[in-house]
Formats: structure tokens, C-alpha cells, sequence
């Protein structure tokens, strides 16, 4: 199951009211993972237009089946983890498998090789 946290900002009574919002989804659908076979044949991900980014967010609201629009995805993500939160959600795509499922299988495998 994935999980994505939102923050939405609220100014109630001149105080900043921050309230959090959890979308989870058990799985991806086939056609998700289609669409992120077109994706990578037709972007670069290190180097994003702004237009490419939408889409790509576009995406990552259509995996949560729509809960949340792009605009509140932007707002309710901090700066500095956009990227890494729209990877997490490709990864599930594309594994099946949460970024932290998929670190302790590689945890797992390390320390059998460790035993040997």
C-alpha cells in the first residue's frame, strides 16, 4: 500500500493552521504502469519542462484516483521533497512496492550475503 501525506495551510484567526491529509492506495492499475512506459520513453527526468512536470504530477493524482487535484498536490508538498515524493509514487508503479519495502529487501539480501 502506498501512502502520500499532503499538508494543507489554513490561517484561522491570524494563526497558520496546518492540517495533514493521508491518500493511500493499495495498488496500481495496468494502465498506470503503461503510462509510465510512455513517460520514460518521451521525458527526461533530470531535466523537466514546466509543462512535463504537470503532467507527470497529472499522473501521480490520477494513480491516488483523482482525491487530490495537481494544484493541491503542489501546495500541500514541501519544496524540497517534489521530486522524491513524484519517484516514490513511479517506483510503486513500476514495483509494486513502496521506496521503503523495496530498501529492506536490499537490507535483507545484503545481510544474507554477509552470512555466507
Amino acid at each position: 500500500m502506498l501512502k502520500l501525506m499532503l499538508k494543507k495551510i489554513e490561517d484561522q484567526d491570524d494563526e497558520v493552521q496546518v492540517k495533514e491529509e493521508v491518500h493511500a492506495i493499495p495498488h496500481a492499475t495496468g494502465l498506470h504502469f503503461r503510462k509510465v512506459v510512455e513517460f520514460d520513453a518521451s521525458i527526461n527526468y533530470s531535466d523537466l519542462s514546466l509543462e512535463e512536470m504537470d503532467k507527470v504530477v497529472g499522473f501521480v493524482c490520477e494513480v491516488f484516483r483523482n482525491r487530490f487535484t495537481v494544484e493541491e498536490f503542489y501546495e500541500g508538498t514541501p519544496s524540497h521533497q517534489l521530486i522524491s515524493r513524484i519517484g516514490e509514487v513511479f517506483t510503486f508503479v513500476r514495483t509494486g512496492k513502496t521506496v521503503e519495502e523495496l530498501q529492506k529487501e536490499a537490507q535483507s539480501e545484503q545481510d544474507e550475503v554477509g552470512k555466507k
